[in-house]
């Protein structure tokens, strides 16, 4: 995967975090696989990734996404950042780092 943002829309944060189109090039369609994302408080996360196998081949996070924006109040607007842990910590199994960007709007409501 290459390390990408994405700025979350309600369909991400509301159902599943949709990723960009050809981000997991090794990933085959019609696959699912769980992968650890570890968060800048070194939690380590389970997001299920799986691929259709139609024509839309976008992966699509689900699992511990929810639980994920619920702890991290994400909400529409909000930036994520996945980074390929290219020193990743095997025996943790982590694969990748995310990182978030809390939208300025958010900060207002407070």
């Amino acid at each position: 995967m290459e390390n990408f943002t994405k700025k979350l829309d309600s369909t991400d944060v509301q159902r599943r975090l949709t990723l960009p189109e050809n981000c997991l090039k090794d990933f085959p369609r019609d696959h699912e696989a769980n992968l650890k994302f570890k968060d800048e408080e070194g939690q380590v996360w389970t997001f299920r990734c799986r691929v259709s196998p139609g024509r839309s081949s976008k992966p699509a996070l689900s699992g511990d996404w929810f639980s994920f924006v619920r702890k991290k109040g994400l909400t529409t607007g909000d930036v994520i950042v996945i980074i390929s842990d290219k020193e990743k910590d095997v025996a943790a199994g982590e694969d990748f780092k995310i990182k978030i960007k809390k939208s300025a709007s958010t900060h207002h409501q407070h």
